[in-house]
């Protein structure tokens, strides 16, 4: 595993947080972080990003199964090293688990339910602060839906809100206009995979009219796979 590879190490601890690191990679990887202080700021910043994330959701009770499924995977996990962490590796992993189990029962499940369809990225989308406010997930049928965590009408105000994918090495693509108080549903020309990264601008009213963004960069975030 190259954890010096900054991409990939910021790729794996978003993952390992999400709770999509599982079996013999995840026990590799926190065996890498105990050794490996970049991963564990990775990890801490991931967790810094998607805990407010998850306060900032409305509540969804999931199944019975869902919380026996995760009891189970919980009793056969192996023990993991005792990091020496200033007193907070408890903390820490607890946060980190409970990061992922409220994104599953919160985000990722009602995706499934609601629409059929398995959830295979996910991007979390903030602003040059760092404070999130959207969250974008692609599913299977190459549907993607954007969901504003608060209401973006005072940062749009008359302007629009335009959806931009940003591939790797190209010019950012529009994907189109997104509602500033509910969530957007777009249909997708490509597949999600091949989309690094998404950003939102604020446009003129009805979108750029060069095709390119003209306005600001209000938020961004890496796509990640699930």
């Amino acid at each position: 595993m190259r954890t010096f590879n900054p991409q990939l190490r910021d790729r794996l601890a978003g993952q390992y947080v999400l709770g999509s690191l599982r079996g013999p990679a995840r026990r590799r990887f926190e065996k890498l972080m105990y050794a490996d202080a970049n991963l564990r700021r990775a990890v801490t910043g991931w967790e810094a990003r998607l805990l407010p994330l998850a306060n900032a959701l409305p509540e969804v009770s999931p199944p019975p199964r869902v919380w026996r499924g995760i009891a189970d995977r919980l009793r056969a996990r192996q023990p993991v090293p005792a990091w020496s962490w200033r007193g907070l590796a408890l903390w820490r992993t607890l946060a980190g688990s409970l990061a992922a189990m409220l994104l599953a029962g919160v985000v990722i499940y009602p995706v499934l339910v609601q629409r059929g369809a398995e959830a295979q990225y996910l991007a979390v989308l903030q602003d040059p602060q760092a404070q999130i406010a959207l969250l974008a997930s692609a599913t299977r049928d190459g549907r993607l839906q954007i969901k504003p965590l608060n209401d973006l009408r005072q940062v749009s105000g008359r302007k629009a809100l335009e959806l931009w994918a940003l591939p790797a090495g190209g010019q950012p693509q529009s994907l189109g206009l997104i509602a500033p108080d509910g969530k957007t549903v777009i249909v997708l020309k490509q597949r999600a995979g091949l989309i690094p990264a998404l950003a939102v601008s604020l446009e003129p009213p009805g979108g750029s009219p060069t095709g390119q963004p003209t306005g600001p960069v209000l938020y961004s975030g890496r796509m990640l796979s699930l």
